[in-house]
């Protein structure tokens, strides 16, 4: 997985025409991250978006209940690992705790060739990803119902290429899924305001991984601070003995 410049605009927000509008708003924030969706993104989104609602009446996937939130909350927080990172082009990821699909679904609009795996208990949600993922066409994706400490019984040879969280504690995700991913393979979770004095704290019990990125942003069109932290696993017989 290739490692790419933060290409985040730091200029003053640009604000949409119609800012309760879900489409513009995701073009504009989208552009503020440095990046560009194509028109068949775009209509995925939005029916994403729709098919949110629509479930939402009959099972809680979400507490939010403005478009224009979930658009700012749910997608722009999705998509803004692409502003770190890009994959190899045989690259497998891993979303542990998805729910209602994010960031995974949305990052798959985003990459459409990218293999990725959600992992979600709830049978209930993971029925509305099944649902999703059908309507949308989208291939080299799959759902595993479980929780994370039995996810591995069906991951690839050596584990998963990057693993990422939004849901789901970076204590549950260490103790219970580091297996998940590959030696030289990367965990991304997405935190709210972050010490990373207390991440590199943290990682003194697990000798596996290092601290490989911890980059704050806001998030466009709100004053929420947010922040993506990146690890690295490294193979066992790389480790320095004393």
């Amino acid at each position: 997985m290739k490692q790419k410049k933060n290409v985040a605009s730091q200029a003053e927000p640009l604000v949409p025409e119609d800012p309760k509008d879900p489409s513009t708003l995701l073009i504009s924030g989208a552009a503020q991250l440095g990046l560009l969706l194509s028109p068949t993104q775009i209509d995925q989104m939005m029916r994403y978006l729709r098919e949110l609602f629509r479930w939402n009446k009959k099972i809680n996937l979400t507490a939010i209940r403005q478009e224009d939130e979930v658009i700012i909350k749910h997608f722009l927080d999705s998509l803004s690992p692409l502003t770190l990172l890009e994959p190899e082009a045989d690259a497998h990821w891993i979303d542990v705790g998805s729910g209602a699909g994010f960031p995974a679904l949305v990052l798959k609009i985003a990459l459409p060739d990218l293999r990725i795996t959600l992992v979600e208990p709830v049978q209930k949600k993971a029925a509305f990803l099944h649902h999703l993922i059908g309507l949308l066409g989208m291939r080299y994706v799959s759902v595993i119902n479980a929780r994370i400490e039995h996810a591995s019984e069906e991951g690839p040879p050596g584990g998963y290429d990057l693993l990422l969280t939004r849901a789901l504690s970076p204590t549950l995700v260490l103790d219970k899924g580091l297996s998940l991913v590959r030696a030289g393979g990367r965990l991304l979770f997405f935190q709210a305001r972050s010490d990373r004095n207390a991440w590199e704290h943290r990682l003194n019990n697990y000798p596996l991984l290092g601290l490989e990125m911890h980059a704050p942003f806001q998030l466009p069109f709100s004053k929420a601070a947010r922040t993506l932290v990146v690890l690295r696993k490294n193979a066992e017989n790389t480790l320095t003995k004393t």
